[in-house]
């Protein structure tokens, strides 16, 4: 494969069909914030913390129809090159920096979170630096090949994950009690309204659109793509938030962090004490995908911000840094969740403030020839 085709949008090599679109747009918002929902919402609107998930969703899927719609005035291209048709060339210059720093972000502080996860779970001496080489040659692998190498990653763990969902339904079935969710609404809306902005950044990732839109094969099916992503992540969330609630009584489910891990920890079988740490094991790999597509995205940016080199070379570099940051920050539990709670801030900008905005202006402005492709 040529160094640069995994930047080229227009590269045969580099299409990818909508199953993959969606699994892609999936991927990357079915992440960590997967496993503390269930207790983040129970803090807030107790056992109703369900209900919020579909204000979530809506938010998030009429964002996502609108990054189609931008996205449709320049299909061609990237977020990057619809910018530099419709703005110039330096404001494209700004795009690539906005962008390229909200996916190295992103992508650190999602990797930092899963190696910690492991130190506190499975491997607690173990520096998280040298947890982190762990994961640096695949994810080197697969960002180097490109979109479509991360599609059809994204499509082999989504579908090889699927027992996951059985075992929590199985325990569902057998240790639930449904009087946790009753009554529905009980102290009200307003507890409901509270969790919202809680779900909705839990719904952040479609933005991943701005950059994979113009590989897709089938344009046409863009907006049924990601209406189908955004159901899928609603239904996933629904789902195990809903197996906690009946696991735990509304006053347990608080104390946990990590509810879905620890609600695992329930299934014991003669050959196997803890099976909680198999499930962890195999959710590190749903965890990849989530930031590996942002990685990709920053060095997207990178590679037309500073033009020479292959993209390989950004990889590695953008890979080896994180390893060197976190050997010299040491960046522990409590400092990664404020993290977080800033890039959320980020998000809401680069999710839903931006493509509103850019929608109007661009809208308006290819009604023009000079602009229209």
């Amino acid at each position: 494969m040529n160094g640069t085709s995994v930047l080229q949008p227009d590269s045969k090599q580099n299409r990818i069909t909508i199953t993959q679109f969606v699994l892609l747009i999936h991927s990357m918002q079915l992440g960590v914030g997967a496993l503390s929902l269930p207790s983040d919402m129970a803090r807030i609107s107790g056992t109703d913390g369900w209900i919020a998930l579909f204000f979530g969703w809506a938010g998030a899927l009429l964002a996502s129809l609108i990054i189609v719609q931008i996205m449709k005035k320049y299909p061609k291209g990237t977020i990057i090159e619809l910018i530099s048709h419709f703005f110039g060339k330096w404001s494209a210059r700004l795009a690539m920096i906005f962008f390229g720093v909200y996916g190295a972000i992103y992508a650190y502080l999602i990797l930092n979170r899963m190696v910690l996860l492991i130190q506190s779970w499975i491997m607690q001496q173990t520096p998280t630096y040298v947890l982190m080489l762990l994961f640096m040659p695949p994810a080197y692998l697969i960002v180097k090949g490109g979109v479509r190498i991360m599609g059809r990653y994204s499509e082999i763990i989504v579908f090889s994950s699927i027992w996951m969902l059985g075992v929590l339904l199985v325990m569902m079935l057998n240790e639930a009690n449904w009087l946790h969710l009753l009554p529905v609404l009980k102290e009200g809306w307003m507890p409901v309204i509270h969790t919202v902005p809680t779900t909705i950044l839990s719904f952040l990732g479609f933005e991943l659109v701005f950059f994979i839109y113009p590989h897709l094969d089938k344009k046409q099916y863009a907006s049924l793509g990601v209406v189908i992503a955004n159901t899928y992540t609603l239904l996933i969330y629904l789902f195990v938030t809903i197996v906690c609630y009946v696991i735990y009584s509304p006053d347990q489910i608080t104390q946990y962090n990590d509810a879905v891990i620890s609600v695992v920890k329930i299934v014991e079988y003669r050959f196997l004490e803890r099976f909680d740490i198999i499930m962890l094991t195999w959710y590190l790999l749903i965890i990849s995908k989530t930031w590996i597509p942002a990685l990709y995205i920053s060095v997207s940016c990178t590679k037309r911000l500073l033009v020479f080199g292959k993209p390989q070379l950004y990889v590695a570099l953008f890979l080896i840094g994180m390893c060197v940051m976190t050997r010299i920050e040491k960046m522990g539990w409590m400092e990664n969740t404020a993290a977080l709670k800033w890039l959320n801030g980020y998000g809401i900008v680069v999710a839903f403030i931006v493509p509103v905005c850019l929608w109007g202006i661009v809208s308006v402005m290819a009604r023009f020839k000079r602009w229209q492709v």
